[in-house]
């Protein structure tokens, strides 16, 4: 049983990391339009409120990378878990150890997505304001695809 519970451990770490990859290449992204604010506008204090959300991203991308690697530790702590000589404080460390994970991931994919989201209404609100209707967007800003 507790070979079961390990591979699901390990699953969920897998898909963990996936994420963490997801929203590292999306800050990025949004990293670059940003920066693209700078280049291209000269309304007065623009280059602060950037900042502001560039500093909400790196934040993020902070605690991602701190994640990857606490995800590191668990699975190294999971390798442990699987010999045959599995004793009970192990078992209980790594369970505590993946809760408290959990619970890290839970938070910093929260405060990612409230600065996503505040990151892309500002976004749209310096396009509504510097490209109005013309539908004349840098390239940098189209969805790929």
């Amino acid at each position: 049983m507790t070979t079961t519970i390990v591979q699901y451990y390990k699953v969920e770490l897998f898909d963990w990391n996936n994420s963490i990859r997801f929203y590292t290449r999306e800050i990025a992204e949004l990293g670059n339009k940003l920066a693209d604010v700078i280049r291209r506008d000269s309304i007065v204090g623009i280059a602060k409120k950037v900042e502001g959300h560039q500093s909400l991203l790196n934040y993020s991308a902070g605690k991602f990378h701190d994640l990857q690697l606490a995800i590191k530790q668990q699975a190294a702590l999971l390798k442990k878990s699987e010999s045959p000589a599995l004793d009970h404080s192990t078992e209980n460390e790594t369970e505590r150890k993946r809760n408290e994970l959990r619970s890290m991931m839970q938070a910093t994919v929260k405060e990612y997505i409230d600065a996503n989201f505040n990151c892309y209404h500002f976004l749209s609100e310096i396009i509504k304001k510097n490209y109005g209707k013309r539908n004349i967007l840098p390239e940098l800003w189209y969805a790929p695809g």
